[in-house]
């Protein structure tokens, strides 16, 4: 009877085991510093659902947003070392020791989101030279996610004019916007995305620089007055993983990753430039913040001040800058 009993409860459990979903057989962890709620926060949850999904529970990913881990500065070691087996990280963050990596915040090198487009697209010759740069870092891009434009914020005055910019300290997110910065007569300060509320509370810069989406995700309306579209740099963030796990998945594995990849890229590629303006007018509607929009002449005028910075880029880079350059104006 017990031998029976036993019989009858092994066929149980391997019936159960059979009906039931499947076990994940590898669960990622990916490290991000941008809030749930962000756009980009939202595209990590759609790629998550995407790749368990299509993988059939047997790839799990792990979330752990607004810098809960890791800021976005220490990303790159972080993922190349396996103490975080992904991460999302500001292309920039790369550009200290791959200075053509800072292509994309290079002032007003990016005039719309068409030429954007081209420029960061997965078949793109500029993308894959960059991708190609970072994989020798450890890191592998699995893809890229469209932040949008980058403006101005600040507090008591507008900024109207580049001359407002003189000797101000400027929140930037790495060299190249630096160097933006520099052109204009101010001091740049390297501040990361998740403490930005509070080094404009305290003062720490005069000057914040950041997207629409994220004034709004992250509340810097309540502790700046002004943001100004000035639309000078279009960053994008990456999403890397250590190049050795990579390389550890199996084909199956590798396809079920880059399908979801593909397709998180393709929806907040789409859906990047409503998302901007939709903040805009938020910010211009529900909240104090005023929202100043420059004439065409207030932003030719700091196109042709911000000029230098293009040639710091090139000659930081080198060769290779001045490429990169150049085949972007050729796609405008």
């Amino acid at each position: 009877m017990n031998k029976l009993l036993t019989s009858m409860t092994f066929a149980a459990i391997t019936l159960a085991m059979a009906s039931s979903p499947a076990l994940a057989e590898r669960t990622l962890r990916l490290s991000s510093q941008i809030p749930e709620n962000h756009p980009i926060g939202e595209n990590l949850s759609f790629f998550k659902e995407k790749v368990e999904e299509i993988s059939d529970g047997e790839i799990q990913v792990q979330i752990y947003p607004s810098a809960q881990l890791y800021k976005g500065s220490e990303i790159p070691q972080a993922v190349a070392s396996g103490s975080i087996d992904m991460g999302l990280v500001l292309i920039d963050e790369y550009s200290g020791t791959l200075p053509a990596t800072g292509l994309f915040s290079v002032a007003f090198l990016f005039p719309d989101y068409e030429v954007l487009a081209k420029a960061a697209g997965p078949d793109s010759p500029v993308r894959q030279q960059l991708d190609e740069m970072i994989r020798g870092t450890g890191t592998k891009v699995l893809w890229w996610q469209d932040y949008g434009p980058i403006q101005l914020l600040a507090n008591d005055e507008p900024l109207v004019e580049p001359e407002d910019m003189q000797d101000k300290k400027v929140r930037v997110l790495g060299k190249p916007s630096g160097d933006f910065i520099e052109a204009l007569g101010g001091s740049p300060v390297k501040i990361s995305g998740s403490e930005q509320f509070m080094a404009y509370q305290r003062g720490t810069v005069d000057v914040g620089m950041t997207g629409t989406t994220a004034t709004k995700s992250r509340k810097l309306h309540e502790v700046m007055d002004y943001i100004t579209i000035t639309n000078h740099a279009q960053v994008e963030f990456l999403i890397v993983i250590n190049d050795e796990l990579w390389g550890e998945l199996s084909d199956q594995e590798q396809a079920w990753m880059s399908e979801a990849a593909l397709a998180a890229e393709k929806k907040m590629r789409e859906e990047t430039k409503a998302e901007n303006l939709e903040a805009q007018q938020f910010l211009a509607d529900e909240t104090d913040m005023e929202v100043v929009e420059l004439t065409e002449e207030q932003l030719e005028a700091w196109q042709q001040a911000s000029e230098p910075a293009v040639q710091a880029y090139i000659e930081a880079a080198g060769e290779t800058g001045r490429k990169l350059v150049d085949q972007v104006r050729q796609m405008q």
